[in-house]
């Protein structure tokens, strides 16, 4: 979904959509509907509605088959984004424990959840003993399931506090692990190879690599003894075996909790699930003060998933290149050179206009009056940027074809164009720089 930005940019992105003698679209095959959410959900949504508009051109939309975990309101995330009524499959049945993809297995053991608050210590040190203990007791199991809980799993929640983890792998925890070692069986080295990170600092080349990595067990020099990581995790890793997993704080999504805790002990072994709370954080304090309570009836905590992409900064951000991919794909305008048709083709601009408050008045009726508002002047503004490149005796351009031309859709660090418009739909936020003035030490 990433690269749904690029629609309003590449003239060749239309063939994904049929005409010309090609078929559109029936089927969308959506997986993990959950983690559409925030920000990205919000832009996704406003993107679909273009998308699913162009593979129904003709009349006949495509059928929508969405797969999801931790989710609550779903009817509600779909109408926003997809503007139609959901039909659960396969629907309740008489017992909750046996459903159309599962039942219990009575004889796995499942996952051991343990919570652990240090009082009277800091965060740090507290941090610091607990990774040794796992670690070194996990060198003390019986050779059969030594490799099972070697790979230490720390998860984190921002890449500040995996930061702290990564400092202490380099110089606390080793020490503290020398001074386990004490009763003759042994201490374990945690060499600088053997940490590793799973964050959005690892570049995307090296991501493959390290999945492979962890797949090494013990006694390959190769074993990942450590891995920080932050919320990649989550989404889409499936190592057999991760068995081992310490979780610093309390996420705010109940949704995270469960995605991220669920990707140890799912194969060979059980999954033990260590909790390490912060004594001096409120929020952590009342999750382990109810830590029993909390895990008996964990899909009952599961937050609503929050979607607006019919909201204000949403269609300040997207709203134009929705236009710009109905028109571009839609109506045939996809040459780089064809941004001028809009003075030429009023009956196109106009059925794309008519398209996007249609799709508005099934996903956020509320707002349609002012979506429709909005899109008269995006038109206005496009028709004045046209004019004027006439009068220059010039073309108006998709995208920048050199400093003298004009252009409808440019970068957020360009000042000629009319649109800053997204290339990557995780690029949600704007960026800028910070220069710190004063005496230096």
């Amino acid at each position: 979904m990433d690269k749904f930005a690029r629609l309003a940019w590449e003239a060749r992105a239309g063939r994904l959509f049929g005409g010309g003698g090609r078929l559109r679209p029936s089927l969308v095959i959506q997986d993990e509907l959950h983690l559409l959410t925030g920000p990205l959900g919000t832009t996704v949504g406003l993107y679909e509605s273009a998308i699913l508009r162009l593979c129904s051109w003709d009349g006949v939309p495509p059928k929508v088959v969405a797969s999801t975990a931790t989710i609550r309101r779903s009817g509600e995330q779909v109408r926003r984004m997809y503007g139609r009524d959901v039909q659960l499959f396969p629907p309740p049945g008489l017992d909750a424990r046996h459903s159309y993809f599962s039942e219990p297995d009575e004889c796995s053991a499942g996952r051991l959840y343990v919570g652990v608050m240090a009082q009277g210590h800091t965060a740090g040190r507290a941090t610091v003993a607990t990774v040794a203990a796992l670690l070194h007791e996990a060198a003390r199991l019986p050779e059969e399931h030594l490799d099972d809980y070697w790979t230490l799993v720390a998860y984190h929640h921002s890449l500040r506090e995996l930061g702290r983890t990564l400092t202490s792998a380099r110089d606390d925890i080793p020490a503290q692990l020398i001074g386990m070692g004490g009763d003759g069986k042994g201490t374990r080295e945690l060499a600088e190879p053997s940490v590793q990170e799973l964050t959005s600092n690892l570049h995307r080349e090296e991501q493959p690599r390290l999945l492979a990595r962890l797949e090494e067990g013990c006694p390959s020099p190769a074993a990942v003894s450590l891995l920080a990581c932050t919320n990649m995790l989550s989404v889409g890793v499936d190592v057999g075996r991760l068995a081992l997993m310490l979780m610093l704080g309390q996420p705010k999504a109940a949704a995270e909790y469960i995605q991220a805790t669920s990707r140890v002990g799912r194969h060979r072994v059980p999954g033990l699930i260590v909790a390490f709370f912060n004594a001096t954080k409120p929020r952590d304090r009342s999750h382990y003060e109810t830590f029993g309570v909390f895990h008996r009836s964990l899909y009952r905590h599961v937050e609503p998933s929050s979607v607006t992409p019919w909201s204000i900064p949403s269609r300040k951000r997207a709203l134009h290149a929705a236009l710009v991919i109905l028109l571009r794909h839609g109506h045939g305008w996809s040459g780089e050179d064809q941004a001028s048709r809009v003075l030429d083709d009023p009956g196109a601009v106009s059925d794309a206009v008519k398209r996007l408050v249609a799709w508005v008045e099934q996903a956020d009726p509320a707002v349609t009056s002012d979506v429709a508002a909005e899109l008269k002047v995006l038109v206005d503004d496009w028709r004045d940027e046209a004019v004027a490149a006439r009068q220059a005796r010039g073309a108006l351009y998709w995208s920048g074809q050199g400093r003298s031309t004009r252009h409808i859709l440019k970068n957020f660090d360009r000042r000629n164009g009319l649109w800053e418009t997204l290339h990557s739909v995780r690029s949600v936020d704007r960026e800028c720089q910070i220069t710190v003035k004063g005496a230096r030490g």
